[in-house]
């Protein structure tokens, strides 16, 4: 399997995965600016992700891997919040 098909399939998975999160995050929204908070960052990383294939240069290297974006669960965890 190649390097950009492994992408795709981590990326497919974390879509995924964040179908479920992203409606708890939203469920979960304790004000409307809450919400339109986590609904605008969700949007945001869905994006990202569905952007990552196309990012890949055509003569990539070690130096131009794309890093795999973070939810923002991911974020939130990483920043102790």
């Amino acid at each position: 399997m190649a390097f950009e098909d492994i992408v795709r399939a981590t990326r497919d998975e974390k879509l995924k995965q964040s179908d479920i999160d992203m409606l708890r995050a939203i469920e979960s929204a304790a004000s409307f600016a809450a919400f339109a908070t986590a609904r605008a960052d969700w949007a945001t990383y869905r994006q990202d992700l569905r952007s990552l294939p196309a990012s890949f240069p055509s003569d990539m290297g070690e130096d131009d891997i794309p890093e795999m974006p973070l939810s923002p669960t991911e974020q939130a965890t990483l920043n102790g919040d």
